[in-house]
């Protein structure tokens, strides 16, 4: 799919309802709202690792379940009373990209989205797994001509495996926008050839995958000289390796891709009050990375948050300024 195409099918999809009710009015100040991700992701999970520790901070968090990064920049931009949300980088900047690009009604709104979002912290960075089950599929060029799930439509997921074939050149037979769960269950039965993913590793929703004599595995994806020197690919990923025995099924150490994952909120709708709150579990996040690495998801232990680094970052949220000053 045309990467234009996809940013305007998500602002449609995800400006069009949500799956939970929502307030009107913004929530009271020791409230604060979570877009995550698919419940077996690790936005999710670190969601709830954040609800938690914001408990003991008298900050009341609820964590929203959600299709993924894409459906997230739009409901935080489209309804004050969510006021943070996970997303992929790649997904922050290709929003702003095809506002730039674009002169039609929907490129107009896309720029009022990008203009609205601003970084609250940077967190980790996410591997990007692709899964096959047939012994004959070892590397990304055996996937042209084969069957493949690019993660849901108004995911992250989606964004980056379309931005992924692109660049590696790769033309399935048929892409097909499944959510995690429904492709891994369509690739155990055959339905699918492989599945694109990016998440955390560990990632519990594949922790359990096992098929006996077919068993699932990973296939590496090459960064070629040419790659690397790519703009694009420099602007969003980096090497990364998903290391041996991550998952019990998995014996070799798999080179991949990585992309930064990032905790944003938007301008819309914020008052004084709101924005100390806001502030304030910003820097609770930051205080507390050593009890979040201790207790929380195992991707907690790569982040590390450099607090100039973060003052000097672009579009910074201005609550989240003056919480660190």
């Amino acid at each position: 799919m045309n990467i234009r195409l996809l940013v305007s099918a998500c602002l449609s999809l995800s400006l069009s309802g949500l799956a939970v009710p929502l307030q009107a009015a913004a929530p009271a100040v020791t409230e604060l709202n979570l877009m995550t991700g698919r419940e077996a992701g690790a936005y999710y999970q670190m969601g709830r690792d954040l609800k938690k520790l914001a408990s003991q901070h008298q900050i009341d968090l609820a964590v929203i379940p959600s299709a993924g990064s894409l459906e997230n920049i739009f409901k935080v931009y489209e309804y004050p009373s969510l006021q943070l949300g996970f997303s992929q980088f790649d997904s922050l900047s290709l929003v702003a990209m095809e506002a730039a690009a674009g002169e039609d009604e929907d490129a107009e709104e896309l720029r009022k989205v990008a203009s609205s979002l601003q970084l609250v912290l940077p967190l980790f960075y996410e591997e990007v797994h692709v899964i096959v089950k047939s012994p004959e599929i070892k590397q990304m060029a055996d996937l042209n001509g084969k069957r493949v799930a690019l993660g849901d439509v108004v995911s992250g997921t989606y964004g980056t495996a379309t931005m992924l074939l692109e660049l590696l050149e790769i033309k399935p037979a048929e892409e097909r926008d499944l959510d995690a769960v429904t492709a891994l269950g369509a690739l155990r039965r055959g339905e699918i050839d492989a599945l694109i993913q990016v998440v955390g590793a560990p990632a519990p929703l594949f922790a359990g995958s096992t098929d006996g004599a077919h068993a699932l595995h990973l296939i590496p994806i090459p960064v070629s000289e040419e790659l690397a020197k790519n703009e694009l690919f420099q602007t969003f990923y980096r090497t990364a390796t998903i290391p041996a025995t991550t998952y019990h099924w998995q014996e070799q150490a798999v080179s991949t891709i990585a992309v930064e994952a990032v905790l944003f909120t938007s301008d819309k709708g914020s008052d004084e009050a709101q924005c100390r709150t806001m502030g304030r579990f910003a820097k609770m996040v930051y205080d507390n990375l050593n009890e979040l690495s201790r207790t929380g998801h195992p991707k907690w232990k790569s982040v590390t948050i450099d607090r100039e680094a973060l003052l000097k970052a672009p579009h910074l949220s201005p609550c989240v300024a003056q919480a660190f000053k």
